[in-house]
């Protein structure tokens, strides 16, 4: 039995995106999951402590730094782009972590 490929999404420009109450919740627990994870020396700690929150909630370890972005308020894409651009995340990225994020209901859009 073939499935067909999940659709490729499209956030209209002028999107705007939001936590929901159980995306500040996961972004709380990931604000303090990775504070903690700094009483371990070496990035070991760091990268476990990140794969355990995000398997809790089905999605990715990087998707807790979308979900700090897009905390301080209703955001578009194209900020949090530019916002996480130095740390070498690009379009693509962000609109994979969105997706999955919204599709957790963890991001809600807004107006």
């Amino acid at each position: 039995m073939f499935s067909d490929p999940p659709q490729k999404r499209r956030w209209p420009r002028s999107q705007r995106f939001t936590l929901s109450a159980a995306g500040r919740e996961a972004e709380s627990a990931y604000r303090t999951t990775i504070v903690a994870s700094r009483a371990e020396e070496g990035r070991g700690s760091f990268d476990t402590a990140r794969a355990e929150w995000a398997k809790a909630l089905g999605i990715e370890p990087d998707d807790g730094v979308y979900l700090c972005e897009i905390s301080a308020g209703p955001v578009r894409l194209e900020n949090v782009v530019e916002a996480l651009d130095s740390c070498g995340k690009t379009r693509q990225d962000a609109v994979a972590a969105l997706g999955r994020l919204f599709d957790a209901g963890l991001v809600a859009t807004a107006g």
